[in-house]
């Protein structure tokens, strides 16, 4: 419970490069990620130069901390062999979490950047980078070494009025 206890959105970033090996476990623990009949509808963009990370995060108000992130994953469903279409958006938010949680275990903050649902950004990032249409994004994580370590202080969020025993 720990990781799941630490981690928060993070909006704000030190320059720190995040290297190759420490995205590389960020991607195993996307694709470790519970999969509907296993179907595993993921692609992955890993965006590390800051020319780009500049112009992505001027497709949404919402994206503007990709200005200071030194990385960013953009998650994709690939629709060309899925077997079991209508769970390809759960499978995703599977493998997205899973990389929020292991970014928190890598001391990296991030933050969840949604996609899916949302036609101008989906379609600027198709735009941007050439994305056939099989493949359609879902979101994008903000990856970055938090300039507040106080970031990943616990905050108790269990509220017993939403539950139901039976």
């Amino acid at each position: 419970m720990e990781v799941i206890n630490k981690r928060r959105s993070v909006r704000e970033f030190l320059s720190t490069p995040i290297s190759k090996k420490v995205l590389e476990q960020l991607l195993r623990a996307a694709m470790q990620a519970p999969s509907a009949k296993n179907q595993q509808p993921w692609r992955f963009i890993v965006v590390t130069k800051p020319a780009d990370l500049e112009k992505i995060a001027d497709f949404s108000p919402s994206f503007k901390m990709l200005k200071t992130a030194p990385a960013a994953i953009l998650l994709l469903i690939d629709h060309s062999n899925l077997t079991a279409p209508t769970m390809a958006i759960q499978d995703m938010a599977a493998a997205t979490e899973n990389i929020l949680l292991e970014a928190t275990a890598q001391g990296l903050g991030s933050c969840w950047l949604g996609v899916y649902g949302r036609p101008e950004r989906m379609e600027a990032i198709r735009d941007f980078f050439q994305l056939s249409p099989s493949i359609e994004p879902f979101s994008a994580v903000a990856l970055g070494y938090p300039i507040k370590k106080e970031v990943f202080s616990f905050v108790d969020r269990f509220d017993s009025n939403r539950v139901t025993w039976m």
